[in-house]
């Protein structure tokens, strides 16, 4: 864990160097978070963890690299492990209601046991479209997964009050998703498929520090069905993180 906040450390602060030689050319985003559970497509993963991430930014292309640290391990499934994301991805601004998104994300699993044939990466791509009308921004995405062969539809839709006496506001956000795998073994022998929803919601409060940095506190409550025996549902976990731009 130590390493790779390190790392990510390292990058952020090279990244912000020369952001500011370039000019404003492009900029960087730092966040510092920490998670009471990790929920990914209403599957818990994580216990509590500690979810670095640096993200650059030039015009409408990003890059970046997110990871999930666990503070605690519970036992030594391969579910418990850390995860290292890098992805990348295009927003287009089609007008200004509606906006389009491509995004490719690299998974790498560090903690995954390959005697047994757990799956150590896999790989996605995805598309969305975004629509914002009177304040709200309803959202559909669609994700390809390559190793597990699994196909993710979500839909959402957010909408953030302003609370401009204290400076902040409450940001909310719905969202629920379909997952369809064809072979959750990834790199094991033999297929196994499986097939669930997942539905929840997120409330957030985001309170500038200064010009660049901006600390935010988050609850989250997600649910899922037809998950395989003994998966957690009705998870409710918090966040609080510090994210600094350069």
């Amino acid at each position: 864990m130590k390493k790779t906040v390190i790392i990510a450390a390292a990058l952020a602060l090279a990244a912000g160097a020369q952001a500011q030689d370039a000019k404003k050319s492009y900029s960087v985003t730092t966040d510092f978070s920490y998670t009471s559970e990790y929920v990914f497509r209403g599957i818990e993963q994580q216990d509590k963890a500690f979810q670095p991430s640096v993200e650059v930014t030039a015009g409408d292309a990003y890059l970046g690299l997110w990871t999930s640290q666990a503070i605690t391990h519970q036992d030594a499934s391969f579910a418990k492990g850390n995860e290292i994301d890098v992805y990348g991805g295009y927003k287009y601004k089609v007008n200004n209601a509606l906006t389009l998104e491509g995004v490719g994300t690299y998974y790498y699993y560090p903690s995954s046991r390959s005697r047994l044939g757990e799956t150590g990466h896999s790989w996605e791509l995805g598309v969305g479209a975004t629509y914002n009308i009177s304040g709200f921004t309803p959202a559909v995405n669609y994700y390809y997964d390559f190793v597990l062969k699994s196909q993710t539809t979500q839909v959402s839709v957010g909408y953030s009050f302003p609370l401009t006496d204290i400076g902040t506001s409450l940001d909310f956000n719905v969202f629920g998703g379909h997952v369809d795998s064809r072979d959750l073994n990834g790199n094991r022998p033999g297929k196994s498929r499986e097939s669930y929803d997942y539905y929840g919601a997120d409330v957030s409060v985001p309170y500038k520090l200064s010009e660049t940095a901006t600390a935010t506190a988050g609850l989250h409550y997600v649910d899922n069905r037809n998950v395989p025996v003994g998966t957690a549902d009705n998870n409710l976990y918090f966040t609080l993180g510090v994210s600094v731009g350069f």
